[in-house]
């Protein structure tokens, strides 16, 4: 089973997450998961990003903190073979970060960073540097003609919301999985991933 994911945070050195968005597939069928995590405070940068703040996650969550989901989040991301994201590295920082706080380890198989893993297919120049940059989740979804309307239609489908919009972790979710989804047409090395960790 694959589970690809994403997560909106309050700020970027590991605080906490205040959505975590996730999608498992395991050949037959296709789940999709949204949880909003109250939190007492948010860096402003960070809502200026995702648009979310204290307030509004109070009503989003229900009150709700990490703690109230972890069992099934913890379940959940230990039983994938793979797990996906696009700059995995930040997403998973705070993964840990958050089991830690409860004296629990997030454990997980193996993980596959897009960010990376595209990189030299997208072949994006850097800017007054040499060497590539790493591309955008948008920059991914402009090389393999993504377009908004393809993961709105497609969130819609999985986790019944179509108004959804960047940094909303459930459209950067979708908008992951339809790069992969893409990816795999084009790159056998990405068909050879999916197939091995679909088969199980």
């Amino acid at each position: 089973m694959i589970l690809f994911f994403d997560t909106e945070t309050t700020g970027l050195k590991p605080g906490r997450i205040i959505q975590l968005s996730y999608i498992m597939i395991d050949g037959k069928e296709t789940v999709g998961k949204n949880f909003y995590f109250a939190v007492e405070y948010i860096d402003p940068s960070a809502t200026a990003v995702h648009g979310l703040t204290v307030e509004k996650l109070a009503e989003l969550s229900g009150g709700n903190t990490f703690s109230c989901s972890a069992d099934e989040i913890y379940d959940d991301f230990k039983k994938a073979d793979l797990i996906v994201a696009h700059n995995s590295r930040f997403d998973i920082s705070f993964m840990i970060a958050e089991f830690s706080y409860l004296d629990r380890r997030f454990i997980y198989s193996e993980d596959l960073d897009t960010m990376r893993f595209f990189t030299p297919i997208i072949a994006l120049p850097r800017q007054n540097h040499p060497g590539l940059k790493y591309p955008k989740l948008s920059e991914a979804c402009e090389f393999f003609d993504i377009y908004p309307y393809d993961i709105c239609r497609k969130g819609e489908e999985i986790f019944g919301e179509r108004n959804i919009s960047s940094h909303d972790a459930r459209y950067d979710t979708v908008a992951l999985i339809l790069c992969f989804e893409e990816g795999r047409k084009k790159i056998k090395k990405l068909e050879e991933i999916a197939l091995k960790y679909l088969q199980n």
